[in-house]
């Protein structure tokens, strides 16, 4: 079976790298169902499984037509390598033994748009891989409950991500993404429960403590004193006020007599799907009475600090 016919008359032709043109492989079907499947890269073994031999692979690889993504799997040369692509290719020579973790899972749950040069694998110990530049391999045995399938790729489940990820710089800013995206804080515990007592587990419970307590870790709480050490006026916290005949409620940091409030959304309290329509519901409550209602999140008030109280301000 052939699954090039480049060498046709006739064939169409793409501008390379070094100005010349290029002829454009046509696919045999079975290799471009193939490649459709594994959005746009495809393995040694399936092209020899398609009839190719080795020597054809060869002489593909050595006219461009195919091109080495990782070792041992290809793409087409009018496929653009992307960040993606690399990471489509590397679950595909691991196969499915190997799950993508830590950032590289945070990145492909959508949870961190940084891309790490270097991809992360969990592998079961003791199975045979071999590694090449640009992949960090962690051998141990995953607990079924912490992996999943993500757009045709096996990666480690949101909340077992966020654990991985306790130790870096911006891991505060992970765990928010998956609480906000619908992760539970419950689902954070029983990952913990999992994760063990090895390396980053410190962390990681500590990540998820500061998310059951609020969200609101020390960093925060030094947040909330800015705004009360900043401001002109008088801030009450924790103030409970009557709207209505009816309606009664808590609120975090308050100015009663110029009716202004700031509150801090912990993920406890604010992440479940209830508690997001009670919250709109109340906020419309005290907008019509009158109140002038400011939120922020934990990270708005790491990242911007000085615009929260400025804003408070005004």
């Amino acid at each position: 079976m052939s699954d090039f016919h480049s060498h046709r008359p006739g064939i169409s032709t793409v501008l390379g790298a070094s100005g010349h043109h290029r002829p454009v492989p046509a696919f045999d079907p079975a290799i471009q169902r193939a490649l459709s499947k594994h959005s746009g890269v495809i393995s040694r073994t399936e092209l020899l499984e398609f009839g190719l031999s080795s020597s054809a692979i060869a002489r593909r690889v050595s006219t461009g037509e195919l091109q080495p993504v990782v070792p041992g799997v290809y793409r087409p040369a009018t496929t653009p390598l992307t960040p993606e692509l690399r990471l489509r290719a590397t679950s595909l020579r691991l196969g499915p033994d190997g799950v993508i973790a830590d950032r590289s899972a945070a990145w492909w749950h959508g949870l961190t748009k940084v891309n790490s040069d270097k991809f992360v694998v969990i592998l079961p110990p003791r199975r045979g891989h071999s590694r090449w530049r640009g992949l960090r391999v962690i051998r141990t045995q995953l607990d079924p409950a912490d992996r999943m399938i993500v757009r045709g790729l096996p990666v480690t489940g949101r909340a077992r991500t966020v654990l991985d990820c306790a130790g870096a710089s911006d891991a505060e800013d992970i765990r928010d993404a998956a609480l906000q995206g619908g992760t539970s804080i419950w689902s954070l515990e029983r990952a913990l429960d999992r994760f063990g007592s090895g390396r980053g587990a410190v962390a990681a419970a500590r990540l998820v403590r500061s998310a059951r307590d609020g969200g609101v870790s020390p960093p925060e709480r030094l947040a909330l004193h800015a705004l009360l050490r900043h401001s002109r006026e008088r801030w009450t916290a924790g103030l409970r006020i009557h709207v209505g005949p009816a309606q009664e409620h808590w609120l975090d940091l308050v100015i009663e007599n110029l009716k202004l409030c700031v509150e801090v959304d912990g993920w406890t309290v604010h992440s479940r799907a209830e508690a997001f329509h009670t919250d709109r519901a109340r906020q419309n409550a005290l907008t019509l009475a009158g109140w002038t209602v400011l939120r922020y999140t934990p990270r708005q008030l790491r990242d911007d600090l000085d615009g929260a109280v400025a804003e408070s301000w005004r």
